[in-house]
């Protein structure tokens, strides 16, 4: 019988071997046992479940954790806290599979493709480093999640060594890659969970790790070398620390242009402005209206804007910003946005809606945020933030976005959003005259009618007497009619139609005639290149005829109430 038990144990621990099943032992000296409370064969703690054999060890502070492949090794060593081969490590073996490890495809690159790949940096070949890691992101991504490192001796990254050629293209391309979800997909396969975490937790580390020489980062080589541009890059992310002390406890603003070769005071103050805290100007308006326009408080990314009012009062949200500043500039540009210099002591005349749309910029600053209401705090922040030189963002509604149609990236915005309207009219003129000709194929085919017939139909329908009659008696009334005064201008709508007609049917921002939004964007609007934006010259153009139409009106309703007061 003993025999047969034996030689069962010896067949069940060679199929636990052969299914890779971990056994861990714990032993705990008997001085720390009561007996009394336990039985011996309870003593013998064994487990295939770690996370059981951690609860004891947490209970018996003295207790020791061994792994083992077969049972009766595992038992020993809980009884006698020795044992009799080899123990495994109390971790999971390396037959059994890691999911890092398994999930990736790829091989840890070699010293002399590591030296290649660190020389197209330099160089700048954009395309063959794009090609080279989405083939392997190893040459970005070291095996333990780490930044790859291309230059052994001061640990250098692909970062540190893009920052030190002066390429900021490179670097904004190894920042957007190592921070893109796809590519950390790319490494670890479908087994990874968290690709957004880990892409900014790789983020992260590429723009704050310090080399091993200086405890420098890269945006300390950026800065004490003078590359603005791959400081302006470097600091466009949010996680980029500016604080860093380096090696001498210095912090990148401290050395800025300490290792360039020319003295240059304006790059210096470029770069120290990059380095602060930037700041910018809003102005916050409600949905509806209700509430008059506020210029509020400069904010900036690491102090945002506190929207907090009563809860029955309307929400505020910013509809346009001017910056990034400086906190003393920013100061200084709200308080001059807010109380504009009058440009004369005479009472503010009304200014017409019409006046309004068309008053050059130069005009009384008070009356374009007292009288325009809804764009006026805009376009007096618009001509401020170009004299400051700083960044304009205003939002639109058309747009549902911020843009500037004043920078080319706000005018393709526009550009895009007239080319489909245009495209929306064409279409549904060609489906009017679609219909109109099926609908006068069907009138025909419906009901025929003969030539001569229609003929005579019209003839009837002509009548000489009445013409004559009124004609006559027409002269006769204006025979002996003295006018005592010039004959009044009589203004027709018809003649606006058949002005917009000769040019063609105009399409506008909203629908088929003006609004108050074209008159908007038109003044926020530089000169245009017909060629770069041909549909914006287009909408320019049918707007400059109304402009120039609504001007003509308003002058000669002005001639005809002077006229009217001198009689």
């Amino acid at each position: 019988m003993g025999e047969n038990e034996q030689t069962l144990n010896v067949s069940r621990e060679n199929s636990n071997t052969a299914n890779n099943i971990i056994f861990h032992a714990v032993y705990i000296p008997e001085e720390n046992v009561d007996n009394s409370a336990e039985n011996t064969k309870e003593n013998i703690r064994v487990y295939q479940d770690k996370t059981e054999a951690l609860k004891v060890i947490k209970e018996f502070k003295t207790g020791r954790l061994k792994s083992f492949k077969k049972r009766s090794e595992a038992e020993e060593y809980a009884k006698t806290g020795s044992e009799k081969s080899s123990y495994i490590s109390n971790v999971i073996p390396t037959t059994a599979p890691v999911v890092e490890e398994k999930s990736s495809n790829f091989k840890a690159p070699r010293l002399q493709e590591l030296v290649c790949f660190k020389k197209l940096i330099q160089d700048g070949d954009l395309y063959a480093v794009k090609s080279t890691v989405w083939g392997n992101p190893r040459y970005l991504i070291g095996s333990g999640d780490t930044p790859a490192i291309l230059h052994e001796g001061c640990r250098y990254n692909a970062l540190h060594i893009a920052v030190r050629a002066n390429r900021p293209d490179m670097c904004e391309f190894i920042l957007n890659t190592v921070g893109n979800a796809d590519f950390i997909k790319l490494l670890y396969g479908n087994e990874c969970k968290s690709y957004v975490d880990r892409a900014q937790i790789m983020l992260d580390l590429y723009l704050n790790t310090p080399d091993k020489g200086l405890n420098e980062t890269p945006l300390h080589f950026a800065v004490k070398f003078g590359l603005k541009d791959v400081v302006r890059v470097l600091i466009s992310y949010p996680c980029c620390i500016k604080t860093l002390p380096n090696k001498f406890k210095q912090l990148p603003i401290d050395i800025i242009c300490s290792r360039s070769h020319q003295e240059n005071k304006e790059l210096k103050q470029e770069i120290r402005f990059l380095l602060e805290e930037q700041y910018y100007v809003p102005v916050l308006r409600s949905d509806d209206n209700t509430l008059q326009p506020v210029i509020g408080e400069p904010f900036s990314p690491t102090r945002p804007l506190n929207l907090k009012t009563d809860p029955i009062s309307p929400r505020l949200e910013v509809r346009a910003f001017a910056g990034p500043m400086t906190k003393s500039r920013a100061l200084e540009f709200r308080k001059k946005w807010k109380t504009p210099p009058r440009l004369r002591l005479t009472p503010v005349k009304k200014i017409t809606d019409d006046e309004s749309n068309v008053t050059d910029s130069s005009m009384n600053n008070v009356a374009l945020r007292l009288q325009d209401t809804e764009k006026g705090l805009e376009r007096v922040g618009r001509d401020l933030a170009e004299e400051y030189q700083v960044s304009w963002k205003e939002f639109w509604p058309f747009l549902n976005d911020f843009a500037d149609f004043r920078t080319t990236e706000g005018l393709m915005k526009l550009e895009k959003y007239l080319e489909r309207r245009f495209q929306n009219q064409i279409s549904h003129c060609n489906q009017n005259i679609n219909d109109n000709t099926t609908n006068s194929n069907s009138e025909v085919n419906l009901e025929p009618v003969d030539e001569i017939d229609y003929l005579c139909n019209k003839l009837q329908s002509c009548s000489l007497f009445n013409v004559d009659n009124q004609d006559i008696t027409a002269s006769d009334e204006l025979e002996f009619f003295t006018p005592p005064s010039s004959p009044k201008l009589i203004s027709d709508s018809s003649d606006d139609e058949m002005e917009i007609a000769e040019e063609g049917s105009a399409t506008f921002l909203e629908g088929s005639v003006p609004t108050k939004l074209d008159y908007a964007v038109y003044n926020a609007l530089s000169a245009i290149n017909s060629i770069t934006y041909p549909n914006i010259y287009r909408w320019q153009h049918d707007m400059q005829l109304i402009i120039k139409r609504d001007s003509n009106r308003t002058q000669n309703i002005r001639f005809s109430r002077r006229k009217l007061l001198l009689f």
